[in-house]
């Protein structure tokens, strides 16, 4: 119900996420319900790791997922990506700074007395 005005969801689709509920399907699912349920907050896909491959299939997944919006390619170890994400934070902070501020107006003139 309550969750944070951005969102930005890491991906790891080397294979080597660490333990059994962070699967490759467990992360497209989760990402599928988050997504359904928060339908209209902005938000970063991001696929880390790149550097160490991707399991055969997954990035077709994530695609036919995406439905054709973008995702970022991220590779901290070899510096790829890096700055995309930095400027597509910043966007989405732009977008979420918009939005409070035309929410603080509201709740300004709504807490004024008659």
């Amino acid at each position: 119900q309550h969750l944070p005005t951005a969102v930005m969801y890491v991906l790891d689709l080397s294979g080597g996420a660490g333990d059994k509920c962070s699967s490759i399907e467990d992360q497209m699912q989760l990402r599928r319900e988050v997504r359904e349920r928060f339908p209209r907050r902005p938000w970063i896909d991001v696929v880390s790791k790149y550097d160490l491959g991707v399991e055969d299939g997954s990035l077709e997944i994530l695609e036919e997922i995406l439905d054709g919006a973008p995702y970022i390619k991220l590779s901290i170890h070899e510096g790829d990506g890096v700055e995309e994400l930095r400027t597509e934070v910043l966007r989405m902070l732009g977008e979420v700074r918009v939005v409070l501020d035309a929410m603080a107006v509201v709740d300004g003139r709504s807490a004024r007395p008659n």
